[in-house]
């Protein structure tokens, strides 16, 4: 189903490199029947000036976005609050859909600044995500799943983004976590990945050791999938060839 189907803009990792910006890709996205692309905030580097451009383009070319944030919401223990208001107003500035964080330094007796973060998502017009990524610290299971069900005791509208692949950065088994992270999971990312040396490098779907096909059929249907690993030099070429096995039906249900 291509309108579940996400393209992160870390698929043209080497255009990036070379200088081209995200907002100048949205057109060539399209032009492959996807709708949805996340942006990374790491890789803007004039916030007035691209924020403005991916906002029109996105509107031109009617594109939903997705706002990549590596930025943690605790520091120290403590909720990382002016930051966070700073990252949500870029948000709605370019009226994003769906923005991702990683947990960071949270402390579960914390229960004020969790109160205080409810507070900030009050009425906020987007889904609010954190990530499992590729650090002890924010990728492993036991401190997600606290996290998670931190915020679903005291009401906080936050969900999970699950990364398939991340989880053999901290020596974790992903369909093992799915079926324990399911239900607080609102996005889905994709990436195939191999280990050289005893080290894991992330792959194109199918280059990699993963049967992530068994994974996300373990979590829940008809959410956004999005292809989060770069695409070498002929990115389109690649991209079109895994846009295809993701909405053909019969290689995986959506």
């Amino acid at each position: 189903m291509r309108e579940n189907i996400v393209v992160n803009t870390i698929v043209f990792e080497d255009l990036i490199n070379s200088g081209v910006k995200q907002w100048q890709l949205f057109e060539s996205v399209k032009s492959l029947g996807v709708s949805k692309i996340e942006i990374r905030r790491e890789w803007i580097a004039d916030f007035q000036e691209e924020i403005k451009k991916m906002t029109l383009e996105a509107q031109k070319h009617n594109i939903e976005l997705l706002y990549s944030v590596p930025a943690s919401l605790f520091v120290e223990k403590h909720l990382n609050k002016d930051r966070l208001l700073q990252y949500l107003d870029e948000a709605d500035r370019m009226h994003v859909k769906m923005i991702k964080f990683v947990v960071g330094d949270f402390e579960v007796t914390n229960v004020r600044d969790v109160i205080e973060l409810k507070k900030i998502l009050h009425n906020k017009n987007l889904i609010v995500t954190v990530e499992n990524d590729q650090t002890v610290q924010s990728g492993k299971f036991k401190s997600l799943k606290l996290f998670l069900d931190c915020c679903k005791e005291h009401d906080v509208p936050i969900y999970c983004t699950y990364d398939v692949g991340n989880w053999h950065w901290v020596q974790e088994d992903p369909a093992s976590n799915a079926f324990h992270l399911a239900e607080s999971v609102k996005y889905i990312h994709l990436k195939d990945v191999a280990h050289e040396n005893g080290q894991p490098r992330v792959r194109v779907l199918d280059a990699g050791e993963m049967d992530w096909r068994t994974v996300v059929k373990i979590l829940p249907p008809n959410i956004p999938l999005g292809i989060e690993h770069p695409c070498g030099t002929e990115p389109l070429k690649v991209l079109k060839e895994v846009i295809k096995k993701l909405a053909d039906g019969n290689t995986i249900k959506i």
